[in-house]
């Protein structure tokens, strides 16, 4: 699941009032990230459903935490959507797609490729963060993008360090 919120969240990287900047402020990848979550989760379970155990965390009480994120990145959402545009070199939505199905369309492209082992480790990584508030999340998220966008180097850009 990390490559996959990374790669989203590596899309959505510099707003296009932003573009100037060098690197993204990690509070600003961690917004994204987290404000993408929620669909990333919804698509997840539903492409780990048939290789997930019983008692799996995104079988199950991922569902809490996702409409927990939904209802607290409303305004990220819709950030996000119009970021991701921008680097698309669109200036603004279709008018007939809200910013959640754009990110609904992107999550379903990005779990796609989840196998059995990721769909456990995912199912797992969700649980482990389910507890912290939406905040601490974003710092997470912020983290790990640092890290995904220090692997990728000239490929993806780059977070900055504060």
């Amino acid at each position: 699941m990390i490559k996959p919120i990374a790669a989203a969240a590596l899309l959505l990287a510099v707003p296009p009032a932003e573009a100037q900047e060098d690197c993204l402020p990690p509070a600003r990848a961690g917004q994204l990230a987290v404000a993408m979550l929620p669909s990333l989760i919804e698509a997840a379970a539903r492409q780990c459903a048939a290789s997930l155990p019983a008692g799996a965390y995104l079988g199950n009480g991922a569902r809490t935490l996702s409409n927990r994120l939904r209802a607290e990145t409303v305004a990220d959402r819709a950030a996000a959507v119009d970021t991701m545009l921008g680097l698309m070199g669109q200036a603004e939505r279709a008018p007939d797609q809200g910013p959640d199905q754009m990110i609904d369309v992107l999550s379903a492209g990005l779990v796609a490729s989840l196998d059995a082992p990721r769909c456990r480790a995912a199912s797992e990584l969700l649980e482990a963060l389910a507890p912290l508030p939406t905040a601490n999340m974003g710092r997470a998220f912020a983290a790990a993008l640092g890290l995904a966008a220090a692997e990728a180097g000239e490929d993806a850009p780059p977070i900055c360090r504060e």
